[in-house]
């Protein structure tokens, strides 16, 4: 898979199961990815995107129902729960199941990570949405890379099994990089 398809998948996954109709598609894809669609390409992808994965667009379904009932909160699959004190917009309710479960995914990583980074010279220095940054002595950066793959793999896996998940783990002398 090339670097393009990669963008032009996220940009059609990340849009279409936070409810983006194909216009918002298209420029979604070209503002956040620098993929150029069409706005026939981008309806084509929705289509094919529903019909590929029709439970999606049951939980679309769903969540519009419980939005017309005026609903004022979400839940993680981790059953954290959001609530608004106002009726929530549409998207709101649809991204926050998918964010929040991303959040709560790295938290648990988080916590796997700190059992087992005591035993290196690695140091937990940030974490930006789902990324962590570790930092380790250049020795150890194979072994706190497959400790920190394993990690975000085993926390991902507690909600998602048994859908593949696939994690990157890039090593740079900065962050950044």
């Amino acid at each position: 898979m090339s670097e393009e398809d990669r963008r032009l998948a996220k940009a059609i996954n990340f849009g279409l199961i936070y409810g983006m109709g194909a216009a918002k598609l298209q420029s979604y894809a070209e503002t956040k990815y620098r993929v150029a669609l069409s706005l026939e390409q981008a309806k084509a992808f929705r289509k094919r995107f529903f019909e590929a994965y029709a439970g999606v667009a049951e939980w679309h379904e769903t969540i519009k129902r419980s939005y017309i009932r005026g609903i004022k909160e979400s839940r993680t699959l981790a059953v954290r729960r959001r609530r608004w004190a106002d009726k929530p917009r549409l998207a709101e309710l649809l991204n926050h199941p998918v964010q929040g479960l991303n959040a709560d995914i790295t938290k648990l990583a988080l916590v796997k990570l700190n059992k087992v980074l005591a035993e290196t010279g690695a140091k937990l220095i940030c974490t930006v949405h789902d990324e962590i940054l570790l930092e380790c002595p250049v020795a150890e950066v194979r072994r706190v890379s497959c400790i920190l793959h394993q990690c975000m793999i085993a926390a991902a896996r507690k909600f998602l099994h048994p859908i593949l998940v696939v994690v990157d783990v890039k090593v740079s002398a900065s962050w950044g990089e």
